[in-house]
């Protein structure tokens, strides 16, 4: 029992020190140092071990705050605020913002994330990536969409400052994150 035990031990210490993250996210590709590919999937990753749907809680905010723009996260905490503000004002209605996935175009958000690696430019600043998303349910993927992430250079390292919606169905989630943020 005690060598199975050391093996696990040993097999996670190794997953730990080889940089991979165990959440739902599909990590497929090596990525450069500095790469705006490898901060994205760094956010998907914090943001399936959170749970999070809807606005993120000032906890699950404060393990993103590294992955986005300080824009973003003032959005973010603006639409808090108006959030709060709902549920004072009409506490027996349900106010926006509480059960949506805002990080992409489908309400119960996806399963996984693919973000390919782009080449970018010396000196580039912002860069726009395609995120690949599925959604899988009962072990079988029963949608795959993209949507566009728009990322900034922000004290000298990428991070999302929005996000594009594409899905193509009825119900998709139009527009940005940051209107989406933004509408009262």
């Amino acid at each position: 029992m005690k060598s199975w035990l050391s093996i696990i031990y040993g097999v996670l210490v190794t997953f730990s020190l080889a940089g991979c993250v165990v959440t739902e996210t599909t990590v497929s590709h090596h990525y450069g140092s500095n790469d705006p590919a490898m901060a994205a999937q760094k956010f998907y990753s914090q943001y399936f071990a959170s749970g999070s749907t809807g606005l993120p809680t000032d906890s699950q905010l404060a393990t993103f705050k590294p992955y986005i723009s300080a824009e973003l996260y003032q959005s973010l905490e603006h639409a808090k605020k108006r959030q709060l503000d709902e549920i004072k004002q009409h506490p027996d209605e349900k106010p926006s913002l509480v059960d949506s996935d805002l990080f992409s175009s489908l309400f119960e958000g996806p399963s996984s994330v693919d973000i390919p690696s782009i080449p970018v430019l010396p000196g580039a600043n912002n860069v726009t990536l395609q995120a690949n998303f599925t959604r899988t349910e009962q072990g079988k993927d029963i949608l795959h969409w993209t949507d566009e992430i728009k990322m900034v250079k922000q004290n000298d390292s990428w991070v999302i400052d929005d996000l594009i919606y594409k899905g193509n169905w009825e119900f998709a989630a139009k527009s940005t994150l940051r209107k989406a943020l933004s509408s009262e």
